[in-house]
């Protein structure tokens, strides 16, 4: 089995832990030009960005040549969805692959624009319990697509039309350092676009960002801020260390 995977904060990366298997950095599989996935079992886990797939997910899925027997997703979010299942029952690999599992997964909400990270969840019983339905459903090999209310699609719809960052500037133009940055080089290695070099002690930004905030989150000093944050406090996924997101 095989697991694409995208995590800016480690809340994917624990999922696709948890599900097992050979483990695949999408961003990594970009870099190294690999569109063409093999196994009997096939899995994709990410975060669902403003109700929405992240669209260069959805542009590397379209290009991908997916040869597998059972081919399933998992959409990890914070406060809400979306419609992303609906939205990847409609998605075809470049070899006319379509899924046959999705699924929604609800974690801690990391968006530092949207709510306070000193607020966020841990671990609960109801989150593992949900968690292992979906592994025991993988396991199983059962086709499902979740399906999506009305609202849900009206709300997605909405988001895609009127503020989804597509991949370029993003967020970096509210971007901004403060007085404890120590040039560590963290924000460039974490950086899953490659889109931050450091110049004189202090990151840089380029024009491929996806919005996506690991930067942000992982900056070990709390050196980098965005100008709409809620609080200071920043959030990783207590299963998974800092050096498991570099890249």
């Amino acid at each position: 089995m095989k697991i694409l995977y995208f995590s800016s904060t480690g809340n994917c990366l624990y999922v696709a832990k948890q599900i097992g298997g050979e483990l695949l950095s999408i961003p990594e599989c970009i870099d190294e030009g690999r569109y063409e996935i093999k196994d009997d079992k096939v899995g994709v886990v990410f975060p669902v960005y403003g109700l929405c797939i992240p669209p260069f997910i959805e542009e590397y899925l379209e290009k991908c040549e997916i040869e597998a027997n059972y081919f399933f997703a998992v959409a990890t979010y914070g406060f809400f969805p979306g419609a992303v299942c609906s939205q990847l029952k409609t998605i075809r690999t470049a070899n006319n692959r379509q899924f046959d599992y999705v699924t929604r997964f609800k974690m801690a909400e990391n968006c530092i624009t949207f709510a306070d990270m000193a607020k966020q969840k841990g671990d609960s019983s109801k989150q593992q319990e949900a968690l292992d339905e979906i592994l025991e459903d993988i396991r199983k090999g059962r086709k499902l697509i979740k399906g999506d209310s009305p609202f849900k699609k009206y709300m997605t719809k909405n988001h895609m039309k009127n503020y989804e960052y597509p991949t370029g500037t993003g967020i970096t133009d509210k971007l901004y350092t403060n007085g404890n940055c120590k040039g560590c080089k963290t924000c460039a290695r974490v950086c899953p676009m490659h889109n931050i070099t450091i110049v004189d002690g202090k990151p840089v930004f380029g024009k491929n960002c996806i919005s996506c905030g690991t930067c942000v989150q992982n900056c070990p000093s709390c050196a980098l801020h965005h100008k709409d944050e809620k609080s200071i406090v920043r959030y990783r996924n207590p299963h998974i260390e800092l050096c498991e997101l570099m890249h």
